[in-house]
């Protein structure tokens, strides 16, 4: 069979979870909105990511419906000529794919390696090392037709980053099909796999933040209606990277509104310390930007800020950062918030000398028959000051994720999560939105938010205000899970639960 020469284990590994720079998806480059602000980072619209994966594999490829062996131009796979695997093997690797994951799928059939927790040989033991058929090793194009892809046009047309960018289209397009867990469908259930659970990961959207009084972003009553309201027609425009640069006036005026005004924290920030103080949270994903997990006390260790917090904030000229606190006055004044640091000499990003050579800027005068001058000269006071434009450490669409959401994710908890809970999340924005993908498809998922998540398969979605529904987890929980919280009454929950179909259950 062809192989790709040259391709080493990195390149593999790496096309394959291109998290920070473009998302886990095909073709999300960070201009394409692979990140964003507020809930969350990624497409500006309301869709399944794999609706762009599928776009562009339909237009070079024949796309068959794996499982069914049936190709869009009709026939069935036994009509191919010359089928590159049976169908036997096909399922054998679809289902290795959905559970094991996306990591340990392509070690074993692109690298042919097996798990690197496997045991060394003991004294005298003779381990022969195995052959690439006794590793399933396979080529790239034999990985692809097993997944369903069949390629109709010439070969030497698709070079080796367009086979990756198709090989990762058709990962993503066959972990959507995850099947629930058949032992996992109630609300007992949901008890059980919690106590059980030694490694639970934790993805939070802006549901969790609401009952404290802050907006999300997407409802009709979020951040993004009020700016339309406010006369801004493109109102992710407050959060591109490059319209700040511009104009950072634009998100200096109308940002006041997702400043972190509150330092308390929600029943739910409270559950995720509770699973913290029971030796069980592996990691929390958190999209929100107000940095109440902070405050609830979840350790730094065990936070991933997906997209960034007012925490801090940094200059775009010299880099320094500051204490975010000390730019929320000129947002909540509408005005642009500017660096007090030394004159700096430009550097790379992240990197800045004081220059102690720069003389001071001078005021500029303008007479009063100077019409033909930029009226965008910004004047200021004479200063020895950077004065760069202060950014808060948010981030912004056409900004990569944080370094470590790919590192964690991908460096310890797909292998180490036993248990996945979502909770506040529509689960619309790539490429957070891919961790449910990524992890392994016999991890149980639980789901909770007040409206159902369609495009993915949960095992138990519990519908309701995000506090009640933890409230009543603890309440069923017993000993060690007692949620003592100010805006928890004392009675716990009364309101009434409504089983609602297999998984789905109404609070």
């Amino acid at each position: 069979m062809q192989e790709l020469a040259g391709v080493t284990e990195d390149e593999i590994i790496g096309n394959e979870v291109e998290v920070g720079g473009g998302g886990l998806d095909v073709g999300n480059d960070a201009d394409d909105g692979a990140e964003g602000a507020g809930e969350g980072r990624g497409s500006d619209e309301e869709e399944d990511s794999d609706s762009d994966d599928s776009s562009f594999l339909e237009n070079i490829l024949d796309i068959g419906d794996a499982g069914s062996g049936d190709q869009e131009d009709g026939g069935s796979e036994d009509d191919d000529e010359d089928p590159l695997l049976s169908e036997e093997a096909c399922e054998e690797v679809r289902k290795y794919l959905r559970e094991h994951g996306r990591q340990a799928f392509l070690y074993r059939y692109l690298l042919g390696k097996e798990d690197d927790d496997e045991p060394p040989p003991e004294a005298g033991e003779d381990r022969t090392a195995p052959s690439a058929e006794e590793k399933k090793k396979l080529s790239i194009l034999e990985v692809l037709y097993a997944l369903g892809l069949r390629i109709s046009g010439p070969l030497e047309v698709l070079d080796e980053d367009t086979l990756f960018r198709l090989l990762n289209a058709a990962i993503s397009r066959e972990l959507s099909r995850r099947d629930a867990l058949p032992d996992v469908a109630t609300l007992e259930d949901v008890v059980r796999v919690i106590k059980q659970a030694k490694n639970v990961v934790i993805l939070t959207g802006a549901g969790i933040s609401t009952s404290l009084g802050i907006p999300d972003f997407r409802s009709d009553q979020g951040i993004y209606k009020k700016l339309e309201e406010m006369g801004l027609s493109e109102p992710q425009e407050v959060f591109d990277l490059t319209v700040f640069r511009e104009d950072p006036s634009i998100f200096y005026t109308f940002s006041k509104d997702i400043l972190p005004s509150v330092s308390r924290f929600s029943p739910t920030h409270a559950f995720i310390k509770l699973v913290q103080d029971n030796g069980k949270l592996l990691t929390n994903y958190t999209q929100n930007i107000d940095n109440l997990e902070t405050h609830a006390g979840i350790s730094e260790d065990k936070l991933v800020q997906c997209h960034g917090s007012f925490a801090k904030a940094t200059c775009q000229k010299c880099w320094h950062k500051v204490d975010g606190r000390e730019v929320f006055d000129d947002i909540r004044n509408g005005v642009v918030s500017r660096c007090k640091q030394p004159p700096m000499v430009a550097l790379p990003e992240g990197e800045a000398v004081a220059d102690k050579t720069a003389p001071p800027l001078r005021k500029r005068k303008r007479d009063d028959d100077d019409e033909d001058e930029d009226d965008d000269v910004h004047e200021e006071e004479a200063s020895d000051r950077c004065n760069g434009v202060m950014k808060p450490d948010i981030i912004f669409f056409g900004e990569a994720l944080p370094k470590t959401f790919e590192t964690r994710l991908l460096g310890q908890d797909v292998d180490q999560c036993d248990l996945l809970i979502c909770i506040g999340t529509s689960l619309k924005v790539a490429p957070v939105s891919e961790i449910i993908r990524v992890l392994p498809a016999r991890v149980p998922q639980i789901y909770i938010s007040r409206t159902p998540c369609t495009h993915a398969t949960f095992d138990v979605s519990l519908l309701g205000d995000c506090d009640d529904v933890v409230e009543y987890l603890c309440g069923r929980m017993g000993e060690g899970w007692e949620l003592r919280h100010e805006m928890v009454p004392e009675e716990g929950f009364t309101g009434e639960v409504v089983e609602r179909g297999r998984g789905c259950i109404s609070l």
